[in-house]
């Protein structure tokens, strides 16, 4: 009997402390509740900005060369008049001239690229040279090996290059490479440039201009 009236007492008077509550939670919900603004006074929905993506760093500069312009090329020398330049060559071989540009049939005593060097004027002075080299055999491993030796002496001398690209297949690694080298799908380039203009290139591919072997090109030119 007891334990049913401490029941009853537990009951009545945990109960109105429990809806006491509840109603308190209630007048609070009512009293933060915002009624809606009339019409034409509704707060506008402002679409957040949006986060701005950090940039990318941007690319080092290709690096310059670290010599002086060239004042020479394959033994010539650069703003020498067409006489003076001519008279050098015929000390050992003779000239030829093919549209704008002349040719000598031998380099010039410690020329450092052997072959054959074209030359161009520019109001009568010197103002390009350039040379090209056949590899004897068709195979990759030949010309790869001569054209790093001539890019290594021109990186002894002039520093890294300011271009520097090679595009060669692996189906083009091997006795098929001057094919490459004729269909253009292999080539490879080293350039550097100087800020007064003077450029020295060194390409392995086939010839741009016109008709011509494909080949190893050293080109030195002034303003180019």
């Amino acid at each position: 009997m007891r334990r049913a009236i401490l029941s009853t007492f537990i009951v009545l008077t945990v109960f109105p402390a429990c809806y006491r509550k509840a109603k308190q939670q209630e007048q609070s919900a009512v009293e933060e509740f915002t009624a809606p603004a009339p019409p034409g006074q509704e707060e506008k929905w402002v679409a957040p900005e949006p986060k701005e993506e950090p940039k990318p760093e941007p690319p080092p500069p290709p690096p310059e060369p670290t010599s002086p312009p060239p004042e020479e090329g394959l033994g010539y020398n650069f703003g020498q008049d067409k006489n003076a330049t001519m008279l050098k060559c015929t000390k050992r071989g003779t000239w030829g001239k093919r549209g704008g540009a002349y040719t000598c049939s031998r380099p010039v005593d410690g020329a450092a690229i052997p072959g054959k060097p074209v030359l161009s004027f520019c109001d009568e002075k010197l103002c390009a040279v350039g040379v090209a080299v056949v590899v004897e055999t068709p195979d990759h491993a030949a010309w790869s090996a001569r054209f790093e030796e001539m890019k290594a002496a021109l990186v002894a001398k002039h520093g890294a290059p300011t271009v520097d690209a090679i595009t060669v297949p692996d189906t083009c690694k091997n006795e098929t490479f001057v094919k490459c080298l004729d269909d253009g799908s292999a080539n490879a380039e080293a350039t550097w440039n100087w800020k007064d203009g003077h450029r020295v290139t060194l390409t392995m591919s086939k010839k741009k201009s016109d008709d011509g072997p494909s080949a190893i090109r050293f080109v030195s030119i002034v303003n180019g």
